[in-house]
């Protein structure tokens, strides 16, 4: 199971144009942990099946807790080992030392 988090839309009009999508390009999650939410659980065993299921499904893979979008740069992925990681615009990059 993966844990995804992501910033609600309310925060993302306050923090426009400096967002998580921009994640590479000057956002700091670190600075913004705040603002992110556990939106879902997705039944994946590693990061990249998570992206899959995040962005074409099958619906059954995700127990839903909060509205979302589709898995995309700048959102977090909480492994079942405790990994907390952040999809970049290519891949996936660590986040050392945080805890969600």
């Amino acid at each position: 199971m993966i844990k995804v988090y992501q910033v609600g839309s309310e925060a993302h009009k306050k923090m426009y144009p400096n967002t998580p999508f921009s994640y590479g390009r000057g956002f700091d999650p670190i600075e913004n942990i705040k603002h992110y939410e556990h939106v879902a659980n997705l039944d994946a065993s590693d990061l990249d099946e998570a992206f899959q299921i995040g962005n074409i499904g099958p619906e059954e893979a995700y127990t839903r807790f909060k509205p979302m979008h589709s898995v995309s740069v700048g959102d977090i992925l909480v492994e079942d080992c405790g990994t907390v990681s952040i999809v970049a615009g290519f891949g996936f990059d660590k986040l050392e030392g945080v805890s969600l």
